[in-house]
């Protein structure tokens, strides 16, 4: 299992494609990090973590 992920370039896609990227990776990695735009984040489900301030 890989501990952490990070993956970079994801405003390339669209919101249902990174939800289901989220989705697949999140079963194989203790922690998922994603940086993503505001209507991005919208499309994801309540049950995952969000930083909202660093």
């Amino acid at each position: 299992m890989v501990p952490f992920l990070l993956p970079d370039s994801l405003e390339a896609i669209n919101s249902e494609r990174i939800t289901a990227l989220i989705v697949y990776f999140g079963s194989y990695v203790s922690y998922f990090v994603v940086a993503l735009l505001n209507e991005d984040v919208q499309v994801i489900d309540e049950d995952h973590s969000l930083v909202t301030n660093i």
